[in-house]
Formats: C-alpha cells, sequence, structure tokens
C-alpha cells in the first residue's frame, strides 16, 4: 500500500496529464473525450499545421489572427459562445484592398467618407459612407476574373437611418435588397457573374460603416483574409491524430462527434475520417445543401437525412469480415440508420479531423478534393473500444 500511494505522490508529467483525462474524464468507458469548446491549446497528442496565418472569432466576439501552425478556436460573434476548433481548406481572397475602400480599386457616387472609425476586430479602419443623394454607390472598380460561383462577404452596420442598402454582383444591372442591422454584422452574397460588386445606401442622408470585403471561389464565406495591393491565400488546416493513441479497437468501436455544417464550396464536409486509403477509411460528414449526414467508407456510405447546421451523430462498427464490417449511424435524436461498409479497422492508422485525409501512407496529407474540407468547427469528438448499442448512440444524439 505504501509503495501504491508512493507512486501516486509522484508528480504526473503532461503526457500522463492526457492520457488520464482522455481515458476517465467522463467516466463512461470512453477512451478519447475532446471538448474543443473549453479549450485554448490542442491536445498533445495531436498533428497540426497550417502554412500561413488565419482569422477567427475570439471570446470578446472580435476578429483576430492566429499565426502559421497555430489552431483556431472559433466563438460565435453574436452570442459570444465557443463554437469549438475552426478547421478549413484553403481560400484566397480576391478582393484587393479588402479595407481601404479609398483606394482606385474602389469608385463612388454620391457618397461622402470618412476614415478612422472601429472596426470589427478591435481597430480603427472601418471606412463611414453617407449618402448625399439616393442611391448613392460604392462599387469595384473592374471586374474580378470571368464568370464562376464566387461569394463576396463584407462587415457592415448601420451609422444613420432605417433604409436598406442593396448590393451589386455586376455594377449595377441588377440589385438586392438588404436589411442591415447597428451592430456589425458580416453579410455574404453569392453569384455566378463578372463579379463587379459594389453595395447602393438606399435613401439620402443614411449611413453605413463599412470593413473587410472578400470575394472567393465557392458558395460561402470562409474565415476572412485581410488584403492590400495583392490578394492573399490562406492555407489548408492539417490535424490528425494516431489510433494507437487513444486504444482504438480494431474488432469494433464507437464515434460520436458534434460540430457545425460546412459553410463554402460545394459537395461534401468531413467532420471525422480515418485514413483515406482502401479498406481502412471510415468517416462522418455532411452533404453541402442538403440535410443529410453520412457515415461514409472507400465505396459507399450509409446515409441520415435528419441533419441541420449543427449536427450531433454517434456511429458504431462491428468486427471486419473480409469484405465489409456492420455500422450503425444516429443523427440528432433519430433512430439508427444500419448498414454494412468496406471498412476494416485492422488496417487503419490515425484519425483525421475537418477532412478526409488524401494520402494511404502514414503521413496525413489532405487534398482528396476541396469539397471534403469541413470548413467550420468541431465542437467535441468521444470514441469508445466498443459497439455501443443503438439505442445509446441515439441517447449520445439527443
Amino acid at each position: 500500500m505504501r509503495s501504491l500511494i508512493g507512486r501516486l505522490r509522484r508528480p504526473i508529467n503532461r503526457s500522463q496529464l492526457d492520457k488520464i483525462g482522455t481515458m476517465v474524464l467522463d467516466g463512461d468507458g470512453s477512451t478519447l473525450s475532446l471538448d474543443f469548446t473549453t479549450m485554448s491549446s490542442l491536445d498533445s497528442r495531436f498533428t497540426f499545421s497550417r502554412s500561413s496565418t488565419a482569422t477567427f472569432t475570439n471570446s470578446s466576439g472580435l476578429v483576430a489572427s492566429a499565426g502559421t501552425n497555430i489552431p483556431r478556436f472559433d466563438y460565435d460573434p453574436t452570442t459570444l459562445a465557443p463554437r469549438g476548433l475552426l478547421l478549413e481548406g484553403s481560400a484566397t481572397n480576391l478582393m484587393t484592398y479588402s479595407e481601404d475602400f479609398n483606394a482606385a480599386a474602389w469608385t463612388d457616387t454620391s457618397i461622402t467618407r470618412a476614415t478612422g472609425n472601429a472596426d470589427p476586430a478591435g481597430g480603427t479602419t472601418a471606412v463611414r459612407f453617407t449618402a448625399s443623394a439616393g442611391n448613392a454607390t460604392v462599387i469595384r472598380a473592374a471586374a474580378i476574373g470571368t464568370s464562376a460561383e464566387r461569394t463576396f462577404s463584407v462587415w457592415l452596420r448601420r451609422v444613420t437611418g432605417t433604409g436598406n442598402i442593396q448590393y451589386t454582383q455586376n455594377n449595377g444591372t441588377n440589385w438586392t435588397t438588404q436589411a442591415i442591422t447597428s451592430t456589425w454584422t458580416r453579410y455574404t452574397f453569392t453569384h455566378t457573374v463578372d463579379h463587379r460588386v459594389g453595395i447602393r445606401i438606399v435613401t439620402s442622408g443614411d449611413a453605413i460603416e463599412m470593413w473587410g470585403a472578400q470575394l472567393e471561389t465557392g458558395s460561402g464565406a470562409s474565415s476572412y483574409l485581410p488584403t492590400g495591393a495583392s490578394t492573399v491565400q490562406r492555407a489548408a488546416d492539417s490535424c490528425s491524430i494516431a489510433l494507437s493513441t487513444f486504444g482504438f479497437n480494431t474488432s469494433e468501436g464507437s464515434f460520436y462527434v458534434d460540430w457545425f455544417r460546412k459553410n463554402s464550396g460545394s459537395g461534401s464536409g468531413s467532420a471525422i475520417a480515418t485514413d483515406y486509403a482502401s479498406p481502412r477509411w471510415l468517416g462522418l460528414d455532411t452533404t453541402t445543401g442538403s440535410n443529410t449526414v453520412n457515415l461514409n467508407s472507400w465505396s459507399g456510405l450509409t446515409s441520415s437525412a435528419n441533419g441541420s447546421a449543427r449536427n450531433k451523430a454517434a456511429a458504431s462498427y462491428g468486427a471486419w469480415t473480409g469484405t465489409v464490417v456492420p455500422v450503425s449511424l444516429c443523427v440528432n435524436n433519430t433512430a439508427a440508420v444500419t448498414g454494412n461498409r468496406d471498412f476494416n479497422p485492422s488496417t487503419a492508422t490515425y484519425l483525421t479531423l475537418g477532412a478526409a485525409s488524401g494520402s494511404s501512407g502514414t503521413t496525413p496529407a489532405y487534398g482528396v478534393s476541396t469539397r471534403d474540407y469541413l470548413n467550420n468547427c468541431i465542437a467535441s469528438v468521444k470514441y469508445w473500444p466498443s459497439r455501443l448499442s443503438d439505442a445509446t448512440l441515439r441517447s449520445l444524439t439527443a
């Protein structure tokens, strides 16, 4: 007994603490239990990289910057509620002078300007536009690129007046009306024409402030990329953990993930996945533009049409029969969907977060295609080295 007490009194190092925290934190038999909404840094077992800086919303609701290879823990800009680990693919802001609307790249009519106003990043770079006549405009001086699906995003807030603003995607040929509030809000507009974008203040005397213009390929806005005279690219996030570090069971097991649906691009967005190679791949993803959540494998998927903007999904796998394993999938407190998937647990080596891996080797490498990136936040991930019952899987997702 004294020997045991002596060992318990010895200092615990970080590696031991990581294992203790994931093995017994919840007392429910899970061997991996990660709540990204309470973290400020990643568990040391993760391999993370991003070869550029990137922005996120911090706990004060401000747009903040994270350095190269630093993970981002995002917050809701309105409620300040933590959203979890932000994971995105690469993107480029095609809009130069994203904060300097006085630059030659922008032109205006019936507008007076005032600089030095408080902005969503806690600085003073927002520009105030006051209409000296009705239908006053500030428009991009030239089109950017050729016709393709792209998304324009910009932070706006109303200073005076109660009228609407309008948005153009093609130099004023068409206008879309948008009501804006007196608090900073990022508005997004997706279009497929010549990308000569602009804003029009409908009512004379009304004033708005504008900051952070971005134009990017795809159907949604990703995290903000500030630009000057040149376009700026954000590199992709790469995040993985070796299965051997959390007691992965090659005979049976269960996963739980709480995540937000993909917010840009096209195709599916992966929340988690094992190695992307036959027959070791199994992952949870969503289908963009629909409520479908998929338990995906190398050559097929088991789907549940019960997804939403935020999804809680739990899935289990059984023993490999030489061709397939039995699986169950529950999403957002709905009945289990079952099937057989071509997944051999004994050949898998690591788990990726936020995208499917594009490499069959030992080093995670994304690149299956950009559609596989989550482009949003993961709130939590759990794993059990046993096949939980369908009833338990469902209760987890309630």
